[in-house]
């Protein structure tokens, strides 16, 4: 995976740092990263009207 540093202000990382202790999580990159998968997921379900990602189509249980 591709790291990029990317400058917040201290009110920003406030942010970041209580999210990761809200979350149980352990760095303040990882409750970036929460963050974002929570806003993507979000996104798509007001997009889609679904709660979940697109599947692959299956017939009688195996992928095709």
């Amino acid at each position: 995976m591709t790291h990029h540093e990317i400058p917040v202000s201290d009110a920003e990382h406030d942010v970041f740092e209580r999210v990761r202790r809200e979350q149980g999580l352990s760095s303040v990159a990882e409750a970036v990263t929460w963050l974002v998968k929570s806003h993507l997921r979000k996104s798509t379900e007001q997009t889609t009207g679904r709660r979940r990602g697109p599947r692959l189509a299956t017939s009688k249980g195996q992928q095709k």
